[in-house]
């Protein structure tokens, strides 16, 4: 039983990998792979992330302003996945380093609080209105959304898909998945 309990958040899979950009305190840029985010209130819009404490960007989140959220497509697993380079065991761990090799191109000047991937379904920048540590192995952020962006490619301006929509998802550890290809759509009682 105690062995089952260690693996309760996988019950919670498949999730979105999001790609959480941050700052540190000399400007350095980093951008990590997250799939532990969800909309903790939307009047106003605010996101919550849970970071492992022993990750760079939590140390940046204790620090920083805001971050930033990009959802990314299946198709950009393999950048994404470099992201995770302390996950991953990537040998690229350097913040600098690991943003020129991923793969993806960066907008650095879309959000002052970190990069976003233009190419993904969209992006938010949130400014953080709360940090809250509950003793566990990882440290939760708030931030309010201050600004978001949806790719017409993928989504309408309201934020509706245009066709099924892919985002990466993560299973658990390097297990990927994403959406199915058929959308429906219920009536409102």
């Amino acid at each position: 039983m105690a062995d089952s309990l260690d693996l309760a958040h996988r019950l919670l899979a498949p999730r979105i990998a999001y790609l959480i950009g941050t700052k540190d305190e000399n400007g350095t840029a980093n951008l990590i792979p997250v799939s532990n985010l969800t909309s903790v209130s939307t009047k106003p819009q605010q996101v919550a992330i849970a970071v492992l404490k022993q990750w760079r960007t939590y140390k940046n989140l204790l620090a920083a302003e805001g971050f930033t959220v990009t959802v990314p497509t299946i198709d950009q697993l393999d950048s994404v996945w470099k992201l995770g380079a302390r996950y991953s065991k990537s040998r690229v761990v350097d913040p600098v380093e690991k943003l020129a090799s991923c793969g993806l191109e960066l907008d650095r000047g879309a959000s002052p609080f970190g990069p976003v991937v233009p190419s993904g379904i969209g992006w938010l920048s949130c400014r953080v209105v709360a940090r809250i540590d509950l003793n566990g192995d990882h440290g939760i952020t708030v931030g309010e959304v201050e600004q978001v962006w949806f790719n017409p490619e993928y989504l309408t301006a309201e934020g509706k898909p245009k066709d099924s929509v892919h985002p990466l998802m993560q299973q658990t550890g390097n297990l990927f998945t994403t959406s199915a290809d058929a959308r429906v759509a219920v009536e409102y009682y």
